[in-house]
């Protein structure tokens, strides 16, 4: 049998939002240290004292609980909490400080949310990988803090479902029972005639079958039953992902103290039989940890951190070597469209240019006013007469000049945004090393855009910073047209800015992008879809190479219904800096694609020209806003694999690449939707070649276990298990409301079918 090679690839996402790897780590004396917990912007601020208090008490008694169930191994060290950049310390009655040094506050550990979420109030873990791998994140509810006592008293103590979903957060394991009606992980088995509930205890468990409405005589072979635990139940000591609400559990079932059938928990299942303890201490974190002494209790108190999420300060690091001059017009008008409109107010920018050295162009200063961003935008050089006369570039120069200088003892919220041609040259081996250790040590991301000359493929160790520090790197085809690169340059410093942003409903969506292509007359055609979503802010617009001489004749649309707007011949001046011309709409007419009753509607366009198209090179864009910007409409596509490293070798021994897309609205999962994967790669010598056979490759959210988990939790997947080349693989999420079957339970999913005096959850398989 032949052993094929294995395939060195580095990974993009594209089209999404990817999520920031966790900075949690286990210090020698087993204290967990870098956990963050953050509180959701939309979470009420009058609530901001008792959830900080709140979570310091449920910190502070699950870490003796963690270290009794882990034999000693582990406990809880230091927390930080993070909450919105808009609460105060009236608010919270508490002192609220900015993350310095290494204060983690830009990944999230645990996530308190409004609302009910997936699985009502209890906390879960959001997992979509295999066993013994970490999940995503664990989700708390605001009203999982507020009513203390009624959480206490529905769903047991609170610090051991800290402990229970910190398991299967960290180590990978899942809950030990199974669900009402589930077809994978059913909550009954049958052995001896006998019918018997399906959990991990060490005895067995007393209680009987309900109904939903709280009866008994339920018959779970023929009715949707629950099983409910009765009595005290003193003889069960384990396991807390079934039971933690018995006083006498304290830890999970080994292999020696479970009783012999358990049945097909989802645990059981997805582990191959394995045990909660054999996973679990499978973990690298104890590979090199045996049983340690007992600890006294006041040593296994937690360090709390209350800081407030920093507003981001990005500094733009540009390079001005020769190399750049023949992209550097593009470059510029880029760089001043973020700085013009892409920015929000009052956001602090700073520019650092460099090539052979670097210099401050510009020190961090605050958007207040159209005069400042004006100001700011123009101390880019003008003119690529301007840039250097060497090819040298020193981006490690500029990093260092940005964070001695600019950033120093303000690092908090620090955003590097690289431009440069991104090659072998432009970074050392030992000037990556530095890079790294700003990144770890300060906390700052780092983005880039590369511009690699044609034939030359990006040094990989952009796109590894960037997934470390929670950044984005995109790479260029400068082979493209020049209104393409101008159009890319401008997309992906939008999208590199869309990390930092608070409210993604306030982002710009690009629905429509066309180049234009010759015909048979002198004009243009068109269609673009305005999503019911969407229709905020919406613009039409054309890039042109010549502003001043567009050559644009008239603009007409026709909406679905044939209803014609137009023709218009009056262009718009307003982005004339981005080579972007715009309709100047009559006075008193309003935009039509912004009018309430077209919204989710088809639309034509017609451009007439003064001259043959074939002489034009030229790009139809639209872009909108979400119209409804309340949480309940937030739509968010977060992308992740099941790599925590951008580059990997892929061998027959090692795993499949796995990609998952979660589709949310206002917090809950989108199901039915249709998401498709499309695959880009970039090769070793610069070229890109775009798979088709085969592609776009549907992701799915069956739970099957293989590859998906859960179904209908909004976590799409699919494994990639053709790998053409080694190469830079750019993938793009495309999600669609599937012919409008897409859907979002709007009451709480499974747990509205919830028992009231149940404690044992009913969600999900």
């Amino acid at each position: 049998m032949k052993i094929k090679p294995s395939l060195f690839l580095l990974l993009l996402s594209s089209s999404c939002m990817v999520s920031t790897l966790s900075r949690v780590y286990l210090t020698p004396d087993g204290g967990y240290k870098g956990i963050v917990v953050r509180i959701d912007k939309d979470v009420n601020q009058d609530h901001c004292h008792e959830i900080i208090k709140n979570i310091k008490s449920l910190f502070t008694a699950g870490s003796p609980i963690l270290h009794s169930a882990l034999s000693g191994r582990a406990y809880f060290s230091r927390v930080t909490i993070i909450v919105p950049p808009s609460w105060s310390e009236e608010k919270c009655n508490h002192s609220i400080t900015t993350p310095t040094g290494n204060t983690p506050y830009k990944s999230t550990d645990i996530l308190i949310t409004p609302g009910t979420g997936l699985a009502g109030s209890i906390p879960y873990t959001v997992q979509s990988k295999q066993c013994g791998e970490q999940g995503e994140k664990i989700i708390f509810t605001e009203h999982f803090f507020t009513a203390w006592n009624t959480t206490s008293t529905r769903w047991g103590q609170p610090a051991k479902l800290l402990v229970k979903e910190w398991a299967k957060y960290r180590y990978g394991v899942f809950d030990e029972f199974g669900f009402s009606g589930d077809r994978f992980y059913p909550n009954y088995f049958k052995s001896g005639g006998s019918i018997y509930p399906t959990g991990t205890t060490n005895a067995m468990l007393t209680g009987s079958w309900i109904y939903k409405n709280g009866s008994s005589l339920c018959d779970p072979t023929a009715d949707q039953c629950y099983f409910r635990p009765e009595g005290p139940n003193k003889q069960i000591t384990c396991s807390l992902n079934y039971v933690p609400f018995l006083a006498t559990v304290t830890g999970w079932c080994d292999k020696d103290h479970a009783k012999s059938e358990i049945g097909p928990g989802k645990h059981n299942v997805l582990c191959q039989g394995r045990s909660v303890p054999d996973v679990i201490f499978a973990h690298s974190d104890f590979k090199t940890r045996t049983q340690r002494s007992v600890r006294l209790s006041q040593e296994l108190v937690p360090v709390f951190d209350i800081v407030r999420q920093p507003l981001p300060k990005y500094v733009l690091l540009i390079e001005t070597s020769r190399a750049m001059s023949g992209v550097w017009k593009w470059v510029r008008k880029a760089t001043q469209n973020l700085i013009k409109y892409e920015l929000p107010d009052n956001t602090e920018v700073a520019i650092v240019t460099f090539s052979s050295e670097a210099v401050v162009t510009h020190n961090l200063t605050p958007l207040t006013s159209e005069r400042v961003r004006a100001r700011l935008a123009d101390t880019i050089p003008d003119s690529h007469n301007r840039l250097s006369r060497t090819d040298d570039r020193c981006v490690i120069c500029a990093v260092k000049v940005a964070m001695d200088q600019v950033l120093r003892n303000r690092e908090a919220g620090g955003h590097l945004i690289i431009l440069t041609h991104g090659d072998k040259r432009t970074l050392s081996e030992d000037d990556e090393e530095i890079l790294s250790e700003y990144d770890k040590y300060y906390n700052v991301r780092v983005s880039s855009v590369l511009l690699p000359m044609p034939g030359e493929a990006p040094l990989s160790y952009y796109n590894t910073i960037a997934t470390h520090s929670g950044g984005r790197s995109r790479s260029l085809d400068l082979s493209a047209s020049k209104m393409e690169t101008l159009a890319a340059l401008i997309d992906s410093l939008v999208e590199i800015i869309g990390v930092d942003t608070p409210d993604p409903s306030d982002l710009p969506v690009t629905v429509h992008h066309q180049a234009i292509t010759r015909s048979q007359s002198w004009s243009s055609e068109g269609q673009f879809f305005i999503d019911r979503m969407l229709g905020r802010d919406t613009v039409f617009g054309i890039f042109v190479e010549d502003d001043e001489d567009h050559q644009i004749k008239s603009v007409k649309f026709t909406d679905e219904e044939g209803s014609v707007f137009g023709p218009y011949t009056k262009m718009s001046s307003i982005l004339d800096g981005i080579n972007l011309k715009t309709i100047n709409f009559p006075l008193g007419e309003k935009t039509p694609f912004d009018e309430g009753v077209v919204s989710g509607s088809s639309w034509r366009y017609h451009i007439s020209w003064y001259k043959d198209t074939a002489q034009i090179q030229s790009i139809a864009r639209v872009r909108s806003r979400q119209r409804d910007s309340s949480p309940a409409n937030n739509l968010e596509i977060i992308s992740w694999t099941n790599y925590d490293s951008s580059s990997l070798s892929i061998s027959p021994s090692s795993s499949p690449l796995t990609i998952y897309t979660q589709v949310t609205m206002g917090g809950r999962g989108v199901v039915e939707a249709r998401v498709s994967l499309s695959l880009q790669i970039l090769h070793s010598n610069g070229t890109r070649s775009l798979l088709t056979e085969g592609f776009p490759l549907q992701m799915t959210d069956d739970g099957f276990g293989d590859v998906d988990l859960v179904s209908g939790d909004g976590i799409y997947s699919r494994h990639l298990t053709i790998y053409p080349s080694p190469g830079r693989y750019i993938f793009t999420i495309t999600v669609t409301d599937n012919n409008n079957t897409a859907y979002t339970n709007t009451k709480g999913g499974a747990m509205d079918n919830h028992p009231q005096d149940l404690s044992v959850t009913v969600c999900c398989g």
